[in-house]
């Protein structure tokens, strides 16, 4: 049978900065692979992923090509075909923001309503002619044609995105790239929606909004410093804060809020809850032997190599 997956990249986090994200995800139930593709974390944030039941898989021997914002779609991408090589195809891939997203229930309570290998974004709730940041960012990125295209186009969110393994695959593969071809450093949301819009069409993915309770895109739908400004052009209804919980206009708690940190009042009660949420039981993912050696093997080349670079970088800037 095959397994799905959540999985979160992140570079130089520590465990305060994605212990909402892991916790809420365990509470939810949620029976899947839980990963985080990492980058200069520290050892306390590792030991604390663990125990909650997460893979570590470190990518800190990979040299730092672009920015964080695109190289976690290069750890996605190279996780999911080294796993697809080695004869393991997850059903379903979740791959989300870190830092300021919170499950309130299984994702998969959302996701069973459709076949993978289709795609699941999630849109923000206002077209591109009215956020301003997004037009902006698209314009600096691809230029005036490309937001003339999108004008008229609601915005999806990338830091909530779901499909089949070779979807994911392709998706985090086709956003890397395009978005190392930008003008603008941080291009990895205009990647996607210029790829969502001319390349993935209506039958292979499917677009959620506001109404549905996929995710909940906050910055857009209930940050108080916005949504006056917002409100009369948002595409959807906007969440409702009830008993601790965010739901939709029909009373449904959605999977996932993205930038929960933008309302103070959710901020607050979420951070209260996990931060005092009971440590986990799991039994951390163990390795084999096989790979301890061959890791083991591989941090002291790498170390090696790093001390060879800094005495030929010494010598080279010794003045007699």
């Amino acid at each position: 049978m095959e397994r799905d997956c959540a999985i979160g990249c992140f570079s130089g986090y520590a465990w305060s900065n994605v212990e909402v994200w892991a916790r809420s995800l365990r509470a939810t139930g949620f029976n899947g692979r839980k990963l985080a593709l990492v980058r200069d974390a520290d050892q306390s944030c590792r030991k604390a992923l663990a125990n909650e039941g997460f893979e570590v898989v470190d990518f800190s021997y990979l040299p730092v090509t672009s920015i964080a914002y695109v190289e976690r779609f290069a750890f996605l991408r190279r996780y999911l075909r080294e796993r697809y090589q080695a004869g393991e195809v997850f059903r379903w891939v979740i791959a989300t923001d870190v830092r300021d997203v919170c499950f309130q229930r299984d994702p998969l309570d959302y996701l069973t309503q459709f076949e993978p290998p289709r795609l699941v974004l999630s849109q923000e709730g206002l077209r591109y002619a009215h956020e301003e940041w997004n037009a902006g960012n698209l314009r600096a990125a691809f230029g005036d044609v490309a937001l003339e295209m999108l004008r008229d186009t609601p915005a999806c969110n990338v830091g909530v995105l779901a499909g089949g393994h070779c979807a994911m695959e392709s998706l985090a593969f086709l956003i890397e790239q395009l978005a190392r071809a930008a003008r603008h450093p941080i291009s990895d949301q205009a990647s996607l929606n210029l790829l969502s819009e001319n390349l993935v069409g209506p039958h292979s993915a499917h677009r959620a909004n506001a109404a549905e309770p996929w995710a909940c895109q906050a910055g857009v739908m209930a940050d108080p410093q916005r949504i006056e400004r917002n409100r009369p052009h948002l595409l959807g209804p906007e969440p409702i804060w009830r008993e601790g919980q965010v739901l939709t206009a029909a009373g449904e708690a959605y999977a996932i809020l993205h930038q929960y940190d933008r309302v103070p009042a959710w901020r607050d009660v979420i951070l209260r809850r996990y931060s005092s949420f009971p440590a986990s039981n799991a039994t951390p993912p163990s390795r084999s032997r096989a790979f301890e050696v061959w890791h083991n093997c591989v941090s002291r080349m790498i170390g090696r190599i790093i001390r060879r670079i800094r005495r030929r970088a010494a010598r080279a800037l010794w003045v007699d």
